[in-house]
């Protein structure tokens, strides 16, 4: 691409050519005709960037000059749009003008001769320069390029396995807090009920009055204590259920046609939102049994910034009684009211069963 600094140099220079050369007069028709004839060409092959155009352009230009001696003293600028393309076409040009020089060699003078050599040798060398820092650009595009692009695929990278690492570390939680729960209910569960039964067998055979009271009380606390480890293992249990696990699991089971999840929710939903969703994809699922005719089942799990969202779409049409009034939609319409959310239900092209919960 040629440079319009480039072209400015150039230009300056033929034009102190004219001024310091007395073989023809500045402001005659001839040489006003030669700088415009010159500025206009390389005008053109700057803004349309045609090669084809550039040789032809030069090459009329080449054989004016050779008719018309002062024509040679702005060659420099043509040659210079010329230079910025390769081919053999290049070669030829610059033999043309070179060859014109040379022929007017004796009707002109030596210093005209040499300034136009030198402006010919000026321009090829600049636009030797222009195109060296064309192609240093387009490399130095291309590594920036092949940098940013190297940084987001990195930058993906990083963030998928940092969402499988929380995730493998969510599950992981989740584990040891099944674990937990079995191992209180298996061991510590076993050894209250033992001496609850064993406090009770005391009070049953005890006749001593000064006994009876601590007994009830060990009775009472030992109760008591059973009852807190009751509640403990069941919200561990109820926190370590997975949705989306469990959801997968449902959807796997469900062989009466084909369904297909997309699950789209966080690790942090409420354990009474866990639980609503999937008694009510069960119930939808068993509606779609009993009364649907599909083949084709999808179910979208989906959490918004301030809502979760549980959507079950079938292609079937209802072969029986699976209205408002239903037992099983009556259940999930309870669900979903207990939770503040809406149900809507819509029947065509198949049946939807829409729920959005909002956040607390």
């Amino acid at each position: 691409m040629n440079s319009p600094a480039g072209q400015i140099i150039i230009f300056m220079y033929c034009i102190l050519t004219v001024f310091i050369t007395d073989d023809i007069e500045i402001f005659s028709v001839p040489s006003v005709i030669m700088v415009v004839l010159s500025v206009i060409l390389s005008s053109l092959s700057y803004f349309l960037l045609n090669k084809y155009f550039t040789f032809i352009s030069s090459g009329i230009y080449g054989i004016i000059s050779l008719a018309f001696p002062g024509f040679i003293i702005m060659s420099p600028l043509i040659l210079y749009n010329t230079a910025s393309f390769t081919g053999w076409q290049v070669s030829i040009i610059l033999i043309l003008f070179i060859a014109g020089l040379f022929s007017h060699y004796i009707t002109t003078s030596p210093l005209l001769c040499c300034m136009v050599l030198l402006g010919i040798v000026l321009a090829c060398y600049i636009q030797y320069i222009q195109l060296k820092l064309n192609s240093l650009v387009l490399k130095f595009n291309r590594n920036r390029d092949d940098s940013t692009e190297q940084a987001i695929l990195l930058k993906s990278r990083n963030q998928s396995l940092l969402e499988k690492q929380d995730y493998e570390i969510y599950n992981a939680t989740l584990k040891e807090r099944n674990r937990i729960a079995r191992e209180i209910h298996d061991n510590v569960g076993h050894l209250l009920s033992r001496s609850i039964l064993l406090t009770g067998a005391l009070k049953a055979v005890n006749k001593d009055e000064n006994c009876t009271e601590p007994l009830n009380n060990l009775h009472e606390t030992l109760d008591q204590a059973m009852t807190s480890i009751r509640e403990s293992v069941h919200n561990l249990h109820d926190d370590s259920i997975n949705l989306e696990d469990a959801t997968r699991n449902i959807v796997n089971n469900f062989n009466f046609c084909k369904a297909k999840l997309t699950y789209d929710m966080g690790t942090d939903v409420p354990r009474e939102i866990k639980f609503s969703f999937i008694s009510i994809l069960k119930e939808g699922l068993n509606n779609i049994y009993k009364h649907s005719n599909a083949t084709e089942t999808s179910i979208l799990l989906r959490e918004h910034p301030a809502m979760y969202q549980l959507v079950i779409k079938d292609n079937g049409t209802t072969t029986g009684n699976i209205n408002n009034s239903g037992i099983g939609i009556t259940n999930i319409s309870s669900r979903v009211n207990m939770l503040h959310g809406s149900l809507q239900i819509h029947t065509n092209n198949g049946f939807c069963i829409f729920i959005t919960i909002p956040k607390p």
